[in-house]
């Protein structure tokens, strides 16, 4: 089957089938007067909830050195 433009691109979307079209039309967009803004208390909830994964990933870090200082300090004999 041939386009109706003969493979010019101009009008491609007008060419495909309406099964096709409805499956990728586009949602509604939301309107800016829509959303809400967020609040200061979400803001601070969510900027604490990332300084504790930081925290947490750091906490992580030194127990995983400490363990590993500790295997590689095992090996040697203590000095009399």
């Amino acid at each position: 089957m041939r386009n109706r433009h003969d493979g010019g691109t101009s009008g491609w979307w007008d060419d495909l089938p309406p099964a096709i079209k409805a499956r990728f039309a586009e949602p509604p967009l939301v309107s800016a007067e829509s959303r809400s803004r967020p609040s200061a208390l979400e803001w601070v909830r969510e900027l604490s909830r990332v300084a504790l994964l930081f925290l947490a990933v750091a906490v992580a870090n030194v127990l995983f050195l400490l363990v590993a200082l500790s295997f590689l300090g095992h090996g040697r004999p203590t000095p009399p």
